[in-house]
């Protein structure tokens, strides 16, 4: 199982136009706290590709049906992935998918949205509850999160 990363990218190396996704595609698994997968990257060693596409991977494994857990509603995935932003999980990018799920313009083809936009019900009569902010002490002010345009 920890070696789909690496084969994966050997799969799609030799495709001259994926070259610049290669790093995503391999190091998506790697973890801010050094003890992710394939090279046990830690912090900035990790770049910004794969920690974007790392929480994107969290949230549809938190959301989809799997034989060994049920498929959680974006809310509880998001509360999840708050409790290891910052140890697994970059903050700005966190925050970045926390933004686009509260502005209500989250699209996920996973099939508890059935191909479509999400928006939760409480949505549609007041913005939803804010989730909270976890930064680790040291990590980049909130204003970073601007890079990732959320």
């Amino acid at each position: 199982m920890k070696t789909h990363t690496s084969k994966g990218a050997h799969i799609l190396r030799p495709v001259a136009q994926l070259k610049d996704m290669i790093p995503g595609i391999e190091l998506h698994h790697e973890s801010l706290d050094g003890r992710g997968y394939p090279h046990g990257l830690k912090g900035d060693d990790i770049p910004l590709l794969p920690r974007i596409i790392a929480v994107a991977d969290t949230f549809d494994a938190l959301t989809t049906n799997r034989p060994y857990q049920e498929a959680r509603d974006p809310e509880a995935a998001l509360r999840i992935i708050h409790n290891i932003s910052g140890k697994r999980l970059d903050p700005a990018a966190v925050a970045a998918i926390t933004a686009i799920y509260q502005r209500g313009e989250f699209v996920s083809p996973g099939p508890c949205f059935r191909c479509r936009p999400y928006r939760s019900p409480h949505l549609r009569s007041q913005p939803a509850p804010p989730l909270p902010e976890s930064r680790p002490a040291g990590s980049d002010p909130p204003g970073a999160v601007r890079s990732l345009n959320p």
